[in-house]
């Protein structure tokens, strides 16, 4: 006996076991631990995964005179091609803020466009992730195309990616998008402006715009007003440029041209080259991030998320196939108290995006766990007016799910301690979730008879959702979650 149980001793140990709790050892539910700094041998299912095909994009964009936009002045634009990398062409601008006031305004010619194009033009910084879908940190208009003519949006981006704006042309989701920016050559005059002392001082922007067109849409004429919400302003973002910026998300080519722009009251002269900076504008590249495209797991060289090389994450897809990377856990279920904590960081977090990480069933290759049944840990993920949601959530056997309508906000690039913890016994033994994100924390109670619906895991690590969207670039660390080490399912 003492032979075997100096045996378990160091298997545990070797095991990244937390032999500390008196339950652990004996009890069989530990706390398992992993640092990252070699690679712990975790199960992968669909977190590599290969594009299809190689595709190549085309940026030729900048300045010039065109004979399409039917002016002898100069212009600025091109050829844009929707991708994850950031391509732009534009004015380097002294700093501002949301304190300071700013103003634009201008023509533009949209005289080409296709399936899944966009476009951005406005305040921006020059320091943009890649793969973010808009800018971070910006002000403007955002053109989404197809082959029909484009959609038009005016949205400003926090620092920390929070999002406020409106829809200019019609925009129902999932029921109406039209596309009334016309694509023939139509002259459209815009102007835009930002007042940090409107809106009792939380600051406003607004926007109008008319065409030169005969027939005329019921947006033209109309000037549309954003209020900024309650403490955007104090998130803050910072613009060092102003001009023509591709939207970043693999996609299609858009071709746009804008004149006659003045920029806080005064006229750009492009009756010649106006000396603005490009960044991979005329360039041919590969697309680096193609939809669906997973690449997660143990990732050796890296330390985004702190301390010494080595840690766990990727990019992550909200859409194509299902994938996972994650520890075999043995047996768990709701009945048994669950810890999870380490540390977490955001690199990129595009709209429309989002990830998972706790405990789950593998049985299910299809659906992931938040679909199938059987999942308990934190939600990534959000609307875009927020952000990225630290949050707990759950989805029972039988289908029962939860998750709090808010929670701690992910800052992209920000470094946090986290902590997960599950007590079957809170709430008069309903059960409760409680997830940390630094000094912030968000609750979760199973509803009444949820708990005795049932969940069994057997996986602990990180997954995906598949319902259709963009990409989450995330990295954890340090990780201390609960196991049940002798479990023959293990």
């Amino acid at each position: 006996m003492y032979r075997l149980r100096s045996f378990l001793f160091c298997a545990f140990l070797s095991a990244g076991v937390d032999l500390a709790r008196p339950q652990g050892f004996w009890g069989g539910v530990v706390q398992k631990s992993e640092s990252f700094d070699h690679d712990p041998g975790w199960e992968e299912f669909n977190n590599r995964v290969l594009p299809k095909r190689r595709v190549e994009v085309v940026q030729d964009f900048g300045f010039g005179f065109s004979e399409r936009t039917k002016t002898d002045q100069g212009v600025i634009g091109g050829k844009v091609t929707r991708s994850s990398k950031p391509c732009y062409y534009a004015k380097q601008i002294a700093p501002r803020t949301l304190n300071d006031k700013i103003s634009a305004s201008g023509t533009f010619k949209l005289t080409a466009s296709g399936g899944s194009s966009g476009i951005f033009f406005g305040w921006f910084n020059a320091n943009q992730p890649g793969g973010s879908g808009r800018p971070v940190g910006s002000l403007g208009m955002d053109f989404d195309g197809e082959g029909s003519g484009a959609r038009l949006a005016v949205r400003m981006i926090s620092k920390s990616n929070k999002s406020c704006g409106t829809f200019i042309t019609p925009f129902i989701p999932g029921k109406y998008r039209p596309t009334p920016i016309r694509k023939d050559g139509t002259t459209y005059k815009w102007k835009m402006d930002y007042d940090p002392e409107a809106n009792a001082g939380k600051g406003r922007f607004s926007f109008s715009i008319e065409s030169d067109s005969n027939k005329r849409e019921d947006f033209e004429g109309k000037v549309f007003t954003v209020d900024l919400p309650n403490g955007f302003k104090q998130d803050g973002a910072t613009f060092d440029r102003f001009g023509l910026m591709n939207a970043m998300k693999a996609g299609g080519p858009l071709t746009i041209f804008f004149s006659e722009l003045e920029l806080g009251g005064e006229r750009v002269d492009l009756t010649k080259e106006p000396g603005w900076i490009g960044s991979s504008n005329h360039e041919r590249y590969e697309e680096p991030n193609q939809l669906g495209a997973h690449d997660f797991g143990f990732s050796p060289d890296t330390k985004f998320a702190g301390g010494a090389r080595g840690e766990m994450g990727g990019k992550f897809w909200r859409s194509g196939s299902y994938g996972y990377y994650a520890d075999k856990v043995g047996r768990l279920t709701l009945s048994q108290p669950l810890e999870a904590s380490g540390k977490v960081v955001l690199l990129v977090g595009a709209p429309d995006s989002d990830m998972f990480i706790g405990w789950f069933n593998s049985t299910n290759k299809v659906k992931p766990p938040v679909e199938a049944g059987n999942f308990l840990g934190v939600h990534v993920g959000g609307p875009t007016r927020v952000g990225h949601y630290f949050q707990p959530a759950y989805r029972t056997g039988q289908g029962s799910r939860g998750s709090p309508k808010t929670g701690p906000v992910l800052v992209p690039e920000k470094v946090y301690d986290w902590k997960l913890n599950y007590d079957p016994a809170a709430e008069q033994g309903r059960g409760a979730i409680q997830v940390k994100l630094g000094d912030e924390s968000v609750t979760v109670a199973f509803k009444p008879g949820q708990k005795e619906e049932g969940a069994t895991f057997d996986r602990f690590g990180v997954f995906t959702s598949d319902i259709g969207g963009q990409m989450v670039k995330i990295y954890f660390d340090d990780l201390k979650y609960t196991a049940d080490v002798t479990s023959p399912n293990r």
